[in-house]
């Protein structure tokens, strides 16, 4: 059973994560000063499908570019894990995910220092098959180890938020009065991962030349502007427009609102994650779990946006759509 726990917040879970890179950070420099005096200026870093040398880099700039690579993934998962709340399975899958991958990186930063080592120039530097299988190998033994290790700090499981509808009263406007009501939402998680893949580009591309974390620095400009909103309930109905970013701009008029109220969202049991989700007969921006302003619109479906204070822009989404209505009944 895949209970939700509490992964958000909690400072050895990112260090647990962390912890396989500083290891196979610091066992690549140890072994790197041990075989240094053996090393040429030149090494094989890249090899074809046969393990035969085909590309070379500077002994120097093989040692940098490693750690900045090591240490960039260490920031990527160590940020995941402090700044996602998680499943239980969905935390010993990113465990294991990040156990496995420090593995892979480091034997093959290992294996590439050992065998310039014992070659004696670069061309004649091989990686065979029995390299690939251990390699392999110790990426699954650290994967294993990963899951146990998640499985050992028996995660607290955080108690699933409820369904319970707060009904919103009308706010006693006259017919003449005006009301603004307007809130701004973070998402410490899209926050995080954003700012979290624009750290491991900028190593990325250190370590490897610009193109390579252009990937990554694409998705951290995708992820960012919507990671934080403004929602605000007026005249207009209720617009929500991201807090970093003018566009894209949601808004529902008062002639779509049928009913609104506040409750409380579960994030990833409802909508399956974060940002901007769309589910069967329901759509909304989704930025935590929490309390929420659900819309139930005239055309059918609800369009949900999480934010505090919900229940106060309900009543009041609610008393400006009556009122539009009533306008409308008139002909005025």
């Amino acid at each position: 059973m895949n209970l939700p726990l509490h992964t958000a917040g909690r400072p050895w879970r990112p260090v647990l994560l962390a912890l396989p890179y500083l290891l196979a950070a610091a066992v690549f420099l140890l072994l790197f000063e041990r075989r240094r005096d053996r090393l040429p200026d030149r090494l094989a870093t890249h090899f074809s499908g046969s393990g035969r040398a085909d590309g070379f880099t500077a002994t120097g700039s093989f040692a940098s570019e490693g750690l900045v690579l090591v240490l960039s993934l260490a920031v990527l998962f160590a940020a995941l894990a402090y700044f996602l709340e998680l499943e239980v399975l969905s935390w010993r899958a990113l465990t294991a995910t990040a156990y496995a991958v420090a593995a892979l990186i480091g034997s093959l930063m290992v294996w590439t220092v050992l065998c310039n080592a014992s070659a004696a120039t670069p061309d004649d530097a091989r990686l065979g098959l029995d390299t690939l299988v251990t390699t392999l190998l110790a990426a699954l033994v650290a994967g294993v180890l990963g899951i146990l290790l998640a499985g050992l700090t028996a995660p607290r499981p955080r108690q699933t938020v409820t369904a319970a509808t707060t009904a919103a009263p009308r706010l006693p406007l006259g017919p003449t009065e005006g009301a603004v009501w307007t809130r701004a939402v973070v998402s410490r998680p899209l926050l995080g991962l954003g700012v979290a893949l624009l750290a491991v580009a900028a190593g990325f591309g250190f370590a490897g030349g610009w193109t390579s974390g252009l990937g990554m620095a694409v998705g951290a400009l995708l992820v960012l502007p919507l990671s934080g909103a403004r929602v605000a309930v007026d005249r207009h109905g209720l617009t929500v427009t991201p807090l970093w970013a003018p566009r894209p701009r949601l808004r529902v008029g008062l002639d779509r609102v049928g009913s609104a109220d506040g409750r409380a969202l579960d994030a990833f049991r409802e909508f399956g994650g974060w940002g901007y989700r769309v589910r069967s007969g329901r759509s909304g921006f989704v930025l935590r779990s929490g309390d929420a302003l659900v819309v139930r619109l005239t055309g059918g479906g609800e369009f949900v946006v999480t934010v505090d204070d919900a229940a106060t822009a309900a009543a009041l989404l609610n008393t400006l759509a009556d009122r539009a209505r009533r306008r409308a009944d008139s002909g005025g």
